[in-house]
């Protein structure tokens, strides 16, 4: 499977971004989490959080918070 994050440029997720988004920090975003090659009949996706680290480790003390629900 795969997962995508696709960026929207309005509230109703009509506009997806195209090209390069810039965003300043803590700045809100609308962002859709997609997942592809799943049976959505089987599968569905519940996110409240999602963070980057700088490196392979979810437990890394440096991380940046993506989506805070």
């Amino acid at each position: 499977y795969q997962v995508r994050m696709i960026p929207y440029e309005d509230d109703e997720f009509t506009r997806p971004f195209t090209g390069k988004v810039d965003a300043e920090l803590n700045q809100k975003m609308n962002v859709e989490v997609r997942v592809e090659g799943v049976d959505s009949r089987q599968f569905a996706l519940v996110m409240d959080t999602c963070w980057a680290t700088p490196v392979n480790d979810p437990d890394y003390s440096l991380r940046w918070d993506l989506i805070i629900n």
